[in-house]
């Protein structure tokens, strides 16, 4: 199987050569810069700074390169996630100006590329980017993208904390279910400690803190660390209840703060 960086290598090649003159900077960013990276489970988390949004023409060079990409490493089909953003978009943001005035395009596990609105849900990733991305083409992340308000940032990880009691009831096997325990975890440790942790290292502080989930925190680790199967029982009804319960206990908690 071609490791990580053979795919990036080729993928960085492939995209700066077709995108000339449109791409502004091309960054790696998840579990491989996290350091948790799982050879067999995780994916490649890219972000594409572009110099407008992306149109319609734009979006068949995009899935023709995506195409193109899969047919010659079949192994990472399916495990390559991209978001497409314009730098005007990404400024807007953060100045608390995203709506639906920009598009931004994605392609990620489960999902085609397809458009979406520029939402304030986003900024989560841009900051993340901004602080600790990897460039594999252009200037370094930190000099090309904006930085984003910290208290920015909190209200769209808050607003990501509100909408997963609902996500979580669309999530019917092993593999959505441990994900989505393992990133509620990660958003209540960046709201309490203001940094991105890995899903594994966010795991582990969260079993620590709350003693009533060990059980369900630690398979659901144990089960994305592991090599586990979608054939494998899921825990639908426990997921949805911790989901409901630490979305509120989160809110709860901020609610009292302000």
């Amino acid at each position: 199987m071609p490791t990580p960086e053979t795919v990036l290598s080729d993928l960085r090649d492939a995209w700066g050569s077709a995108l000339d003159g449109r791409l502004l900077g091309l960054y790696l960013h998840g579990s491989l810069i996290a350091g948790d990276f799982a050879p067999d489970r995780s994916d490649l988390d890219l972000l594409a700074v572009l110099d407008a949004d992306p149109d319609e023409n734009l979006l068949d060079v995009l899935a023709g390169l995506h195409a193109d990409l899969d047919r010659r490493h079949p192994r990472w089909a399916g495990r390559i996630e991209v978001e497409y953003v314009s730098l005007g978009a990404v400024r807007d943001a953060a100045q608390g100006r995203a709506g639906h005035d920009h598009v931004i395009a994605r392609v990620s596990p489960g999902e085609s590329l397809h458009p979406l609105p520029a939402t304030t849900h986003r900024v989560v990733t841009w900051s993340t980017v901004h602080d600790h991305g990897r460039s594999l083409l252009g200037p370094p992340a930190g000099d090309l993208l904006p930085a984003v308000d910290a208290g920015l940032v909190r209200s769209a990880l808050l607003d990501h904390v509100r909408d997963w009691p609902t996500w979580v009831t669309r999530m019917t096997t092993p593999g959505a279910q441990s994900y989505a325990v393992l990133t509620l975890c990660r958003a209540w440790q960046r709201l309490r400690h203001g940094r991105q942790l890995s899903k594994r290292r966010a795991a582990d502080r969260t079993v620590a803190a709350c003693p009533r989930w060990v059980g369900l925190i630690v398979w659901a680790r144990d089960w994305w660390y592991g090599s586990g199967s979608d054939t494998d029982p899921g825990r639908a009804d426990e997921v949805r209840e911790f989901v409901t319960e630490l979305s509120g206990a989160i809110l709860a908690a901020e609610h009292a703060v302000r």
